[in-house]
């Protein structure tokens, strides 16, 4: 079972979408969610928080990257920031969520993602904080991107082996994205 977080914001009047790419491992060269297996006594919730809060090492919500890592305690500091994200964007729009579908051969994992409104971040800093990062400092070097709608849109319709196979898997995906955009672009 595991759960994972497709962040969204409205900027400059546009709707993006946040993912992440990694440079190792089998999600390479991949659009992927912020997610993975709940944790002992999780949620999908607060799974999907912690998730989000790790994969970005607490760079997202922090204005020292210097100081920025993925300790417990710092970890532990900003999943209340995250939470309260959810709370808000959940509390009128519940459903803008998704599982994953049932798959053919083998069933996947229990699994649920959620779009959740996020404040826009310029992401150059933070993808630069991982580039440049010569001492080890984070776990596993990645990248984000904001996607706008119409592309993420597009994608799901020609090209979906952009996305990681949990993304592409998720039902009504291209619904939901859709009720967001008519719900921020009024």
């Amino acid at each position: 079972m595991g759960a994972g977080v497709i962040p969204f914001a409205v900027h400059e009047k546009n709707l993006y979408f946040l993912f992440q790419s990694t440079f190792s491992g089998r999600k390479v060269g991949y659009l992927i969610d912020f997610g993975g297996g709940l944790g002992i006594g999780e949620g999908f919730r607060e799974t999907a928080i912690r998730e989000f809060v790790e994969e970005t090492e607490t760079m997202y919500f922090t204005d020292d990257l210097q100081k920025a890592s993925r300790i417990k305690e710092k970890v532990n500091d900003q999943i209340p920031v995250v939470d309260a994200l959810f709370e808000k964007t959940l509390l009128d729009h519940p459903d803008w969520c998704c599982k994953r579908s049932p798959g053919k051969k083998v069933p996947p994992k229990q699994w649920k993602t959620f779009f959740i409104e996020f404040p826009y971040r310029d992401i150059n800093e933070l993808n630069n904080e991982w580039k440049d990062d010569r001492d080890g400092r984070f776990k596993k070097r990645r990248k984000l991107t904001w996607v706008e709608v119409s592309d993420l849109l597009a994608i799901y319709e020609k090209k979906p082996n952009k996305l990681w196979k949990r993304v592409r898997q998720l039902e009504y995906a291209p619904n939901v994205i859709r009720a967001i955009q008519r719900e921020r672009m009024q």
